[in-house]
């Protein structure tokens, strides 16, 4: 289930609290997205494929299961990721936001209540902060989508843009 709220003026990166343990609270286009964590099954897909990710990662990149992502501007986009492939440089300056031009890859694990975010929504934003590579996991139909940044900035199938990534084998997946 996801809620989201609008108040009477545009909400900003600056009006939400800096650290929580609670629900993801993302933020687009002055609208407040709270999601609760997903289910058990969620969780364990999120670390399978982060720790799948660690291991093959080369130096220069860090595997981390969910990062604040903002995008700052006219209106403020913050967006939390279930597994985030972000430049070691960005994660040794420390703070509590990475920029999308850090970030190589972003996955999502598809629920119910996310699905049309996840598989638009967010496609779309990710586009546009030229996040080069989006995987989508569908785990009701037990599926993973890959898909690459091509120079429209749109997204196609593809297997990753780094050999790495390419590499990546999902058989281990699905229990």
């Amino acid at each position: 289930m996801s809620v989201s709220v609008t108040s009477v003026f545009p909400l900003t990166w600056e009006d939400l609290p800096r650290e929580t343990a609670g629900p993801r609270m993302e933020l687009i286009d002055g609208s407040l997205h709270v999601t609760p964590l997903g289910d058990l099954r969620h969780q364990r897909l999120i670390m399978t494929v982060a720790q799948g990710l660690a291991g093959l990662a080369p130096a220069g990149w860090v595997v981390l299961p969910g990062a604040n992502v903002l995008r700052r501007g006219a209106t403020d986009r913050l967006l939390i990721p279930d597994v985030v492939v972000l430049a070691e440089d960005a994660v040794a300056a420390g703070g509590v936001y990475a920029d999308p031009s850090d970030v190589l890859l972003v996955v999502e694990v598809e629920c119910p209540s996310t699905r049309s975010v996840d598989r638009l929504l967010k496609r779309d934003l990710y586009a546009q902060w030229r996040i080069s590579d989006y995987w989508v996991l569908d785990p009701e139909v037990r599926a993973l989508t890959r898909l690459v940044l091509g120079p429209d900035r749109s997204y196609a199938p593809g297997r990753g843009s780094a050999d790495w990534l390419a590499a990546y084998d999902e058989g281990g997946l699905w229990p």
